[in-house]
């Protein structure tokens, strides 16, 4: 008895260091794509001073989201969204990088 009891402490300890190895790579793993697609996307905050929480896992939206030639939005709450730029606009020899956060009128 004593020895299924250490077993399932082992089992456990060694579980909770393999969950925290990937969530430490996870998280490394977004933030890198999270600084190389700096300026390619923009959150938008439309009619309101608000500053928006950004979660690392929108990174992957961004990704996915991407259009060859057309700009796409992502939205994150009514009054926020995501506008991610096309893969020609940031190839692009004048591209200029966009402002993470804007805010923004309704009118836009």
């Amino acid at each position: 008895m004593i020895k299924k009891t250490v077993l399932l402490c082992l089992l456990f300890v060694a579980f909770k260091n393999y969950a925290q190895q990937a969530d430490k790579a996870e998280s490394a793993r977004l933030m890198d794509l999270y600084n190389k697609l700096e300026g390619t996307y923009q959150v938008q905050v439309i009619n309101s001073r608000e500053l928006p929480t950004i979660p690392l896992s929108l990174m992957d939206q961004v990704e996915q989201k991407r259009d060859a030639s057309s700009v796409t939005y992502i939205w994150l709450a009514s009054n926020v969204r995501v506008k991610v730029l096309p893969k020609t606009q940031i190839n692009d020899p004048a591209f200029k990088k966009l402002e993470r956060i804007v805010h923004i009128p309704s009118a836009d």
